[in-house]
């Protein structure tokens, strides 16, 4: 009687770890891993820092996390961090960080890509607009900056969404850019 009980919930608890199984490979993407949807996934991850906002839920998981450098404060007095843990938080870190700029445009010099993972070394060429108030700068409206950086794209292995965004920009290259030649932290 002990034996077929056990195997009674040895029985049940392997048929609830195939519908398990079945159903979450039933919510995942089989393509994600494709160098097709990688390239997707990068045109439109760089179009959502060219701008188009509108690309943001096809392109970053519901709590998507950005791990970046700090940055310096507006105000100028130390630097602030980057808080960003959901796509409606990074929405607003590009408005953000495009807002002040006339021109500013993202294009790939180098990306690679391998399972879940997207590497892309960028380039971003601006030109100051008139209300640039990310952080002080001497530069004048009008300003021409070009600087570089490298993003590491996680995607999630089941929605082949970006889960995981972490950015290493050049940030002493865009500082002198910027026309800084010290900043305070």
């Amino acid at each position: 009687m002990k034996v077929s009980g056990i195997l009674l919930q040895l029985s049940s608890f392997l048929l609830f770890t195939e519908a398990a199984s079945a159903t979450a490979d039933s919510c995942c993407k089989s393509d994600i891993v494709s160098s097709a949807h990688h390239e997707r996934i990068l045109n439109n991850y760089l179009a959502i820092w060219n701008g188009d906002l509108s690309l943001v839920k096809s392109v970053f998981h519901p709590d998507v996390v950005l791990f970046s450098d700090r940055f310096p404060s507006s105000t100028g007095n130390g630097s602030e961090i980057t808080g960003v843990t959901n796509r409606a938080e990074f929405a607003s870190f590009v408005t953000r960080s495009r807002t002040g700029w006339a021109s500013y445009e993202f294009t790939t010099i180098r990306s690679v890509s391998s399972g879940y993972d997207i590497a892309v070394r960028w380039k971003m060429d601006g030109v100051l607009g008139k209300n640039f108030t990310l952080f002080p700068t001497p530069l004048k409206p009008g300003s021409h900056v070009t600087y570089n950086g490298t993003d590491f794209l996680v995607l999630d292995e089941c929605t082949g969404q970006v889960r995981e965004d972490y950015i290493a920009q050049d940030l002493i290259s865009y500082f002198h850019a910027m026309g800084l030649d010290a900043i305070t932290v």
